[in-house]
């Protein structure tokens, strides 16, 4: 595995909440995910609450940079990518790649602008900072700025990397606004910063994360895939239902106040996918009908799991 390749790496023991497995029994499995934030919350349980054990899994999370998910995926240094914006970006271009489910289905991105900026009409010409280029966040703070009737190109985007690093470009004046998921946006309301717009703005479904596989390893082991899934689904169940316990590991896991993990919460259950599905149209939007949504999804696997689990 490429040194460079990882930026991060967290593995948590994967302990069921009836008892322990021993790590001879479980398959190790690599999951990336491009950026600590909300997105990431229910893959960080499955692996806490023990949905990944229960499915015969030991899963290393693993943050990679969202322009290599796709590519350590097809290499096989990677099981699963979570990263969408760039990964969907390489389906459209021929990789063989399948997203299998949707986690986040629509983004949670704030476009929050420097203090002297007084509104959008004052964005104009500036610099956006954003993870990478043509990724979610940029897609998202176009929309917003689309909603509100000013065009692509309004804006220049610059690609720095996760949401600390934009935000600290931001209060450096590198650049003059940045899209950010929460808590960055509350942390920067809160120093006097501007927030322009968010996801009540963003009207079709623009996912931040879901699960990703190439071909290859969904021919070869669609079991793996299918617990994977499952996994996933319980944790996206045990989210809605039980916020008393959830905002407490969001606490812990992003660093936020009571309050904050609270909000962050709310927000998510609002942009989770219940049944880990988009629409054909909307994935027609989303890739502009570059490839049909067969071409980019199958969730044949999901399907199943979805009447196992009850999920409607």
């Amino acid at each position: 595995m490429p040194a460079m390749l990882f930026l991060f790496t967290f593995l948590f023991a994967c302990l069921s909440d009836g008892g322990q497995a021993t790590g001879a029994s479980l398959t190790k499995v690599r999951i990336s995910y491009s950026s600590r934030s909300n997105s990431v919350t229910p893959f960080y349980l499955a692996v806490q609450k023990g949905f990944f054990a229960e499915e015969g899994m030991d899963v290393e999370l693993i943050q990679v940079n969202p322009r290599l998910g796709a590519t350590a995926v097809l290499n096989g240094d990677l099981d699963f990518t979570t990263t969408f914006g760039s990964t969907l970006r390489g389906i459209i271009g021929g990789f063989p790649i399948k997203f299998v489910a949707v986690s986040v289905r629509k983004s949670e991105h704030f476009l929050v602008a420097r203090p002297e900026i007084k509104d959008l009409k004052d964005l104009k010409g500036k610099r956006l900072v954003v993870s990478t280029l043509f990724g979610t966040d940029q897609r998202a703070a176009e929309e917003i700025l689309r909603a509100k009737g000013f065009p692509i190109g309004y804006v220049k985007p610059i690609a720095l990397g996760e949401a600390p690093v934009r935000t600290q470009a931001l209060k450096s004046g590198i650049v003059e606004s940045a899209a950010v998921s929460s808590p960055f946006d509350l942390t920067l309301k809160a120093e006097g910063y501007r927030i322009l717009g968010g996801p009540q703005d963003i009207e079709f479904a623009l996912p931040t994360s879901g699960l990703a596989v190439a071909n290859k390893l969904l021919q070869q082991n669609p079991q793996m895939v299918k617990r994977t899934i499952r996994a996933m689904m319980k944790a996206h169940r045990y989210v809605f239902e039980n916020k008393k316990e959830v905002t407490p590991q969001m606490t812990r896991y992003l660093n936020q106040t009571a309050d904050v993990a609270e909000r962050s919460y709310d927000l998510l259950v609002i942009s989770l996918s219940k049944n880990g599905e988009i629409t054909d149209q909307e994935w027609d939007m989303l890739t502009e009908k570059k490839k049909t949504p067969d071409e980019v999804r199958n969730f044949t696997l999901l399907r199943e799991v979805q009447n196992e689990l009850k999920i409607r």
